[in-house]
């Protein structure tokens, strides 16, 4: 046992190990579960349509592409509801009024995500990677500013992304994929506009 370190600890950090394990080992098992469905599902209809031009190898790309995408919101909640703790006992109303909506935005974006890549015939369990994501590393304010402007930048080459599908779904006269990517594309730029408005690097935070 180190020197000065209490029991309860070192028992709490082996047992928070154990579940980071379980929750990664979950996560490993519904992808390939997923990438199965898709597989023997070649052809997708969703509430946009038949998606007549993506094909079983796209659609595993496009739902690859989804899931880093929530994967990033998920990091920009954990980072927002951190900045929002070291923001209570600010006295100014505003801020914290601002990053409570900032958090609100966050999940219903990541509620959409999810969806989308339901619709998709994929499969993500927001509960879980929320989890995952939230690894509560003590973190001063500044900190929390840094990681959110690593994930505006993932968020502005995801529409960069969402874009060239767009234009591939037109290009293939897909409507149902066109819409879908529209859908994505406003979700993205909505919660992407908020940041950028709010949180840009040269906000005097």
């Amino acid at each position: 046992m180190l020197s000065g370190t209490p029991p309860f600890t070192l028992v709490t950090l082996n047992q928070s190990m154990h579940r980071a394990d379980a929750l990664a080992w979950e996560t490993l098992v519904m992808n390939a579960l997923q990438t199965l469905y898709i597989v023997s599902h070649p052809l997708r209809i969703s509430r946009y349509g038949a998606h007549t031009s993506l094909s079983t190898a796209e659609r595993v790309e496009i739902i690859d592409a989804l899931t880093d995408t929530l994967g990033t919101a998920l990091s920009l909640h954990s980072q927002l509801k951190r900045g929002q703790q070291k923001l209570r006992n600010v006295s100014f109303l505003p801020v914290q009024q601002l990053f409570q909506r900032l958090v609100r935005a966050n999940a219903d974006y990541a509620d959409f995500l999810v969806m989308s890549i339901t619709d998709l015939g994929g499969y993500a369990e927001a509960a879980v990677l929320y989890q995952l994501k939230d690894t509560r590393q003590p973190q001063c304010f500044a900190d929390c500013l840094s990681g959110i402007h690593h994930g505006i930048r993932r968020l502005r080459a995801a529409d960069v992304l969402l874009r060239d599908y767009r234009e591939s779904a037109l290009a293939n006269k897909d409507n149902a994929s066109k819409r879908f990517f529209e859908e994505c594309m406003r979700h993205n730029a909505h919660f992407l506009t908020l940041l950028e408005d709010n949180l840009a690097d040269e906000q005097p935070w």
